[in-house]
């Protein structure tokens, strides 16, 4: 199952290959190879049928112009809406009309149906039924009501301006221990302007990981082209290959379905391999295997078909290739194969700290444990991966090695010696009760001082029991920090206290208010320091 990642870059690629005929078409051009796309209807990468409006077309266009494919990759939403189903009755009778005048355009149609079966306008989505001609065979270009599409010849100055890709099914080869017959596909690029071909080779699959093979060695050789024109073949679909080319600046150009007329030059150079090469290898008695079948088109392109004249060019393609090739700069073997990785979703083990692919374990960090990540591999090499969490790269990956224990989790840094909260709490409420009485400058009256033990008393007759150490003490700070004290200002205090709140309480009750009531009369008297 596809991630959301792979998902948005499948709906760019569709929205890119839209534009094809608008981004191949010349300035003056542009405008209705945009309406060509958007008469038509298209096939989601999930499989539904849509039509685009202009309006659309046209933003994609300037989100592609500004950002490349990357940036049309829609925004992570969930797709709604449903199909709408016509009564059979109703595209019964929509056939017949398109039956009997074949050149009858689908808006008339809607109109009839509208006008005959008094159903509302809206209820006939023009796209939907244009589906439903389609597959019943009654469309407008299926009935050649249309006319047939000119195709135009393309004109190239230098090598490796375009280059085509194509598959093309080749000569049966002898495979495994058992010898038996496999078909063999041809995968290769030509260049455009001399006709030579710098990658070509058969494979057993015509899939992603021959792709890759063959587009791989096509860079490091001779750098990347300006634009690689290929068909709709499931090879040329995955998302990497065309996140890949958009990230090493290639202009990625893909055929209309169906179109062999816009693959000409590599069908023709399909059909000179048919004839010329594959003839002879299909003539001998044995088949051979896929190693001599690739090395008899080495030696076969090398000293027949890169020497000799071609017809089109009255040049020869080696020729012709040395004498006006001037290669990009060529990507480096790790970009290359970063670019090319496949993209899968893991769950990190929560004890073992490992991701698995294809059967090898790779040991990641400790605060990746239980987390979901996504690994991007290279299928022939799996001597490292790249794991992606929160959408960025965050570490490369290696194989775990049999015996060795798997990674500890980093300790956590040095404890220094404890805060002590309470000790923080108990100063600033004494350095708070100091600053108020500061504030007030107040002297004490020329009274008696009550001493610690007569406070005690009090205190203990407010709580009808001993204090015990700890109160004592607290006591004693309380004692220090309002001395000196009235006696009889305290005994009122407290006397008042004892009748307000009740007796038994906590200690700091009583000396709460205590301190209270002698920091109002000592405010009353206004008993200041000179």
């Amino acid at each position: 199952m596809k991630d959301d990642e792979d998902r948005r870059l499948d709906i760019a690629a569709f929205r890119h290959r839209l534009l094809a005929d608008a981004l191949e078409a010349d300035e003056g051009d542009v405008c209705a190879a945009i309406e060509q796309t958007a008469a038509g209807t298209h096939r989601t990468p999930g499989g539904e049928e849509i039509r685009v409006g202009r309006s659309t077309l046209w933003r994609w266009l300037r989100q592609y112009r500004q950002g490349g494919l990357l940036a049309l990759r829609p925004a992570p939403r969930k797709d709604r809406g449903a199909l709408r189903a016509f009564d059979a009755g109703v595209l019964d009778h929509a056939f017949q009309l398109r039956r009997e005048k074949p050149r009858r355009p689908t808006k008339t149609i809607i109109d009839i149906l509208v006008r005959r079966h008094s159903i509302a306008r809206n209820k006939l989505a023009r796209s939907t039924l244009d589906r439903h001609f389609d597959r019943a065979g009654l469309s407008r270009r299926a009935l050649r009501s249309l006319g047939r599409e000119t195709f135009r010849r393309i004109e190239t100055t230098a090598p490796f301006e375009l280059v085509v890709g194509d598959f093309h099914h080749g000569p049966y080869v002898r495979v495994g221990p058992d010898d038996a017959a496999r078909r063999a596909l041809f995968g290769g690029f030509i260049d455009h302007f001399s006709r030579y071909v710098p990658e070509g080779r058969y494979y057993l699959h015509e899939d992603f990981a021959a792709l890759r093979f063959g587009f791989r060695q096509l860079l490091l050789c001779h750098g990347p082209p300006v634009t690689l024109f290929v068909d709709h073949g499931a090879a040329y679909q995955a998302t990497r290959f065309h996140a890949a080319c958009d990230a090493l600046g290639i202009r990625l150009a893909q055929s209309k379905p169906y179109r062999a007329e816009a693959r000409g030059l590599i069908e023709r150079f399909h059909r000179t391999l048919k004839e010329q090469f594959e003839s002879e290898v299909r003539g001998r008695d044995l088949l051979p295997t896929l190693d001599e079948l690739n090395a008899w088109l080495e030696a076969w392109l090398a000293e027949r078909y890169h020497k000799h004249v071609h017809s089109e060019t009255a040049e020869a393609p080696a020729e012709r290739f040395a004498r006006s090739f001037t290669p990009r700069p060529v990507p480096a073997l790790e970009t290359v194969d970063e670019y090319l990785r496949l993209r899968e979703r893991r769950t990190v083990h929560k004890k073992w700290s490992t991701v698995e692919v294809q059967g090898v374990r790779f040991a990641v960090h400790p605060s990746l444990r239980g987390r979901r990540v996504q690994v991007l591999f290279d299928p022939f090499d799996l001597g490292s991966v790249l794991v992606a969490y929160d959408g960025r790269v965050v570490e490369r990956a290696w194989p775990q090695k049999p015996g060795v224990a798997p990674p500890v989790p980093d300790p956590p840094p040095a404890a220094t010696q404890a805060t002590d909260y309470l000790a923080l709490l108990r100063a600033d409420y004494e350095r708070r009760t100091r600053t108020e009485l500061s504030a007030l400058r107040l002297r004490p009256p020329p009274t008696a001082e009550l001493d610690l033990p007569g406070l005690v008393t009090l205190l203990e007759r407010c709580r009808t029991a001993s204090l015990t150490d700890a109160e004592r003490a607290e006591a004693s700070a309380a004692w220090r920090r309002l001395r000196p004290i009235n006696p009889d200002a305290a005994r009122a205090a407290l006397d008042r206290a004892r009748r307000r709140l009740g007796e038994g309480l906590h200690l700091r009750l009583y000396l709460q208010a205590l301190t209270d009531h002698l920091v109002r009369t000592r405010a009353k008297k206004g008993d200041r320091k000179p």
